[in-house]
């Protein structure tokens, strides 16, 4: 009988550390998806020499809508996507991914965030 109550007690501790684990993965998801909405500007650089070629800047909304824009007037493009994120992984697609859906690893450094796909990083300062 005793082995049994250890048995119902153990099993009731494991499903309630089992269900904070998955709320609080839920909720650190929550503070990322509210960091990282408003605009950001970082500066392109070719891979091959680091020079630079431009500004990119980029805009995250609560709807999910996620902008990307480079250059300025006649040579100013727009691409519109949606975006959902992880923890860790921003998931992004659009007419400019063909429908695709693309991700990059991001994190931030203080107010600085930190987009990485593959060995290539850039860095956007927040604007607003």
């Amino acid at each position: 009988m005793k082995n049994k109550k250890n048995f119902i007690l153990m099993k009731g501790t494991v499903m309630l550390l089992f269900v904070c684990a998955i709320l609080s993965c839920g909720s650190q998801t929550a503070d990322y998806e509210k960091k990282i909405i408003g605009s950001w500007v970082g500066e392109i650089k070719l891979p091959n020499n680091g020079k630079s070629i431009g500004n990119m800047h980029l805009e995250f909304t609560r709807e999910g809508a996620f902008f990307q824009t480079t250059g300025e007037g006649a040579e100013k493009v727009v691409s519109k996507q949606t975006y959902r994120i992880t923890k860790n992984k921003i998931f992004y697609k659009g007419k400019a991914t063909g429908n695709e859906e693309l991700d990059s690893d991001y994190h931030f450094r203080g107010d600085v965030l930190v987009m990485q796909v593959d060995a290539d990083s850039a860095e956007y300062r927040r604007v607003k």
